[in-house]
């Protein structure tokens, strides 16, 4: 007598037909708490084992039977995990409309932080900066507002983004991102002692940022002063010089840009040989040079701008900038 093939062990699926199957029974007798917590139960080895799909139809199922609007953003997460970007977003903008309803701005916030994350639009993204501002998120609110300055800077319209990084830096007025995109919306607006001030503010925090020694020398170019603009970016060179070759392509670009400006700086002259030699070849120490900072209180003073002092003839205003005022002394 053969032996018989062994009988099939029962799968991991088949235990998840027999609890969808119990599910529905208690759900049709009208047993929703027993229901429930055999679909999630369901739902919880589906996900386990990987299978997406099945698991977006039982949370479905769950959808059904619990009116909770974070049943529904568990749906759009699955739906994001399976690559439905479109309809994940739009299932999470309504979790956020019925969390609202329900006053529930924590649970709408990261409602909002899924649609942005499935779909980044503009539109989502300010929602999202408002409610984490009243949920007291302001770190989160700020990053939203400097992306969408940075896109709207991106399209032309620096007055919008100048507008935006405004919004972000009363939430955190340390935070680099928004400043940067900052630097560049007030310098196409020309408005440079704005430009300057957020300048400041950001290489009070790094010292060595290389995006704002570059803004700082646009920033003397606009104040008609090219010679600060070409020390500006032979100091930012030497610098990347002396980070090693990965940065020698960029303190190239910084000799390179000086130059137009100043074609006779001697300094910048040699620091041009010297990128231009084999990276094998040594390299002479680095003088004094590259360590001084060029200050900017040549050009802005801290402090409010103090109101014209009266005077027989009518004196000509400074202009109020906050807490940034450019001086009023002759051009060097």
């Amino acid at each position: 007598m053969t032996r018989g093939a062994p009988m099939p062990l029962p799968s991991q699926p088949s235990l998840i037909d027999a609890q969808l199957q119990n599910a529905d029974w208690f759900a049709a007798a009208g047993q929703i708490g027993p229901a429930l917590g055999l679909y999630r139960t369901a739902a919880q080895t589906a996900e386990s084992q990987g299978l997406g799909q099945r698991a977006l139809a039982i949370h479905a199922r769950i959808a059904r039977l619990d009116a909770d609007p974070a049943v529904r953003l568990r749906i759009a997460a699955l739906q994001l995990q399976l690559g439905q970007a479109n309809v994940a977003a739009a299932t999470a903008d309504a979790v956020v409309k019925d969390e609202l309803r329900l006053q529930r701005v924590p649970q709408a916030m990261a409602a909002a932080e899924l649609a942005v994350a499935a779909d980044p639009t503009a539109s989502r993204r300010l929602l999202l900066a408002d409610l984490a501002v009243r949920a007291g998120a302001h770190a989160v609110a700020a990053d939203q507002l400097g992306m969408v300055a940075q896109a709207e800077l991106a399209a032309g319209r620096h007055v919008r983004a100048q507008s935006l990084c405004g919004r972000a830096l009363r939430l955190s007025p340390q935070h680099v991102p928004s400043l940067r995109v900052a630097v560049d919306a007030h310098l196409r607006a020309r408005d440079v002692h704005r430009a300057v001030a957020a300048i400041r503010t950001i290489l009070a925090l790094r010292p060595h940022d290389e995006q704002a020694a570059e803004g700082m020398a646009d920033a003397f170019v606009l104040l008609g002063k090219p010679d600060r603009a070409a020390e500006v970016l032979h100091l930012l060179a030497l610098r990347l010089a002396d980070a090693g070759p990965d940065a020698s392509e960029s303190a190239r670009a910084a000799v390179r840009r000086a130059l137009a400006w100043q074609p006779q700086h001697a300094g910048l002259q040699a620091l041009d040989r010297r990128l231009a030699q084999p990276a094998s070849t040594p390299a002479p120490a680095l003088g004094d040079d590259a360590t001084r900072v060029i200050d900017l209180r040549d050009l802005v003073e801290v402090g409010r701008a103090s109101p014209p002092a009266p005077a027989r003839a009518p004196a000509r205003p400074m202009r109020r900038t906050g807490p940034y005022a450019l001086r009023s002394s002759a051009p060097t």
